[in-house]
């Protein structure tokens, strides 16, 4: 990747992340190191299809949590309110604990998926 420009540049859950690397591959195009190693990274740490991370970062961000810090959540799937508060201090805001509880329940219901 040296010398190559930067196409586009987005936020992207691992899921998404692998999702690409493995249409990549099945295209027949070869991964380089680094993109080996994010692509075994990802298999690894990737807890939901990308599908269901995008599916996810929608209904986080509808309640009022920004982009970056969803897609933190989904990365992370934290299992309670705890390591969600750790998760959202990324926002350099308060987040009400309503809404806390409603990230919860979106994370909850798609890690028993």
């Amino acid at each position: 990747m040296i010398g190559k420009g930067k196409a586009d540049s987005r936020l992207a859950t691992i899921p998404q992340v692998l999702e690409i690397l493995d249409a990549r591959q099945e295209a027949g195009g070869e991964l380089g190191y680094e993109q080996e190693l994010t692509h075994t990274y990802a298999k690894m740490f990737a807890k939901i299809d990308a599908k269901e991370a995008e599916k996810m970062k929608k209904e986080i961000v509808e309640l009022g949590i920004s982009e970056k810090t969803a897609v933190k959540i989904i990365e992370i799937m934290p299992s309670d309110i705890i390591q969600l508060r750790q998760t959202v201090i990324i926002e350099k805001k308060s987040v009400d604990e309503e809404i806390l509880l409603k990230v919860m329940e979106v994370v909850s219901r798609y890690r028993g998926k």
